[in-house]
């Protein structure tokens, strides 16, 4: 299905998908330049509206099949300052986020990516913050985060702004993490034969 709104000619009302006809989205390839850019702000003042709620439907979608915690619009190669974060019974989108207050405790945490399938590496994070966000529905946000939340909020946010959590860690650090992958990768590929 394509994303083109069609108009019921009866009534002249644009007519929008229904749930199970909206598609998730393919991940990009993580040299896709939408990963390497940062995001611009997206206009608040225009929330409420059908193309944010429409693309926050296929990012929840997309995450869920996945199997995440997170994902950014870019990652699905959409330039647009949004991603979404939680888990199968709660997820939230954030428009414009930004931390505005870092807590002093930093801890390096064990962080995948659905850009980088397999690779796990332990990245240095603040353990708690305070974020500013809009919703859905143009409502501003300022709420403290702490533990996995945190770590999240951050991982999607250095998304936003071309930044992949790959250049967190040294050239060793990712070699070895690397070769963990492709093991992984291999196991999978054998099992599924």
């Amino acid at each position: 299905m394509s994303d083109i709104l069609t108009i019921d000619t009866g009534f002249g009302i644009p007519a929008t998908p229904k749930e199970e006809d909206i598609l998730p989205y393919k991940l990009v390839d993580p040299s896709h330049p939408a990963l390497h850019e940062p995001i611009p702000e997206y206009d608040e003042t225009s929330l409420p509206n059908y193309h944010m709620s429409h693309l926050i439907k296929r990012l929840k979608m997309t995450m869920k099949l996945y199997g995440g915690i997170g994902i950014s619009a870019n990652q699905c190669g959409i330039r647009e300052r949004v991603f979404i974060i939680g888990n199968e019974h709660f997820q939230m989108a954030c428009i414009n986020p930004r931390i505005v207050e870092t807590g002093k405790k930093v801890a390096k945490l064990k962080e995948g990516c659905l850009s980088f399938p397999g690779l796990t590496l332990n990245i240095a994070r603040h353990t708690s913050i305070k974020v500013v966000y809009y919703t859905e529905s143009g409502e501003q946000k300022l709420i403290d985060f702490d533990g996995i939340t945190a770590q999240c909020f951050q991982h999607e946010l250095d998304h936003m702004n071309g930044s992949l959590f790959t250049e967190h860690v040294g050239p060793l650090a990712l070699k070895m993490a690397q070769k963990k992958q492709d093991k992984l990768i291999k196991q999978y590929r054998r099992m599924i034969k």
